[in-house]
């Protein structure tokens, strides 16, 4: 531990979030990581600058990401994969459905894994448990090395789309992710702040429409984040977006939420309607 000081997470040249933190963990591998730890967010995790998730709202995001496209599916899901998520939030939730038979995990980023396992244990799932394989590996090399039609969810809990994520918003990787998801399964991306970084959004969501026929965007706000979070979410088949066949119950997440994921304000509906016109 350090004394405290002002950190400041950089937005743009001119503008940023600054927390008052103690520095826990700092080193540069594949990504920097650095851990901080503030009275009011507790600890949290910072990959290449960014803030991914503090302790005390976390859970928003990954109920999000799990919990809505698990109430898509026609039965409870039995078999997922999830690409990244190495703090193991999405890992923890997923533990929770009950009809979950297994869980394949492709993390890129072994020392991100071994210090969520150290300082954020708390809010991670059950790496002993039977039904998880874990393996340190790229994502896309681990979607070509997977069977076609094996899952019911795909899960991508990544970074933006640069460094080691940027081949997980390609055209490559929406086809292979096409190809391993069960004819009714559900596909689940982060896609950034549209109102900061607009480009995510704007580029990823006309290259995953080239795969998927069906593809929606949703939104969250995570207070940490200061601002509404997008993902990406699409599937092989129509989908009644709105109103879940399964039903989950967490902290943030519950049925009556799925109408408010799906209602984007015009100046997101006009970015993905630019997004089809560059």
């Amino acid at each position: 531990m350090t004394g405290q000081f002002w950190w400041r997470e950089k937005i743009f040249k001119d503008f940023g979030h600054s927390y008052l933190v103690e520095l826990v963990f700092e080193e540069r591998a594949i990504q920097k990581i650095q851990i901080l730890k503030n009275p009011s967010w507790g600890y949290f995790l910072v990959l290449d600058g960014i803030v991914q998730f503090t302790e005390k709202d976390e859970y928003i995001y990954h109920e999000t990401i799990t919990l809505l496209p698990a109430s898509l599916l026609p039965s409870p899901p039995e078999e997922v994969i999830i690409i990244g998520g190495g703090d193991g939030g999405v890992l923890r939730e997923l533990q929770k459905i009950p009809s979950i038979k297994k869980i394949l995990q492709f993390e890129i980023d072994k020392l991100v894994f071994e210090l969520s396992q150290k300082y954020f244990y708390n809010i991670s799932g059950d790496y002993n448990d039977s039904r998880v394989d874990f393996i340190i590996k790229d994502g896309l090399m681990g979607l070509k090395e997977s069977m076609s039609e094996s899952f019911d969810l795909l899960i991508v809990d990544c970074t933006d789309p640069v460094g080691p994520a940027k081949s997980l918003y390609t055209e490559e990787f929406y086809k292979e992710s096409f190809r391993v998801l069960k004819p009714f399964g559900v596909f689940i991306q982060q896609a950034s702040l549209p109102i900061y970084f607009p480009k995510v959004l704007k580029e990823a969501y006309p290259v995953i429409k080239k795969v998927f026929p069906y593809v929606k965007v949703i939104r969250t706000y995570v207070p940490c984040y200061g601002e509404e979070i997008a993902f990406l979410i699409a599937s092989k088949e129509e989908k009644p977006w709105i109103q879940p066949l399964q039903t989950y119950y967490g902290k943030y997440y519950h049925p009556q939420l799925n109408p408010y994921y799906f209602s984007l304000s015009a100046n997101w509906l006009n970015l993905l309607e630019t997004s089809n016109n560059p």
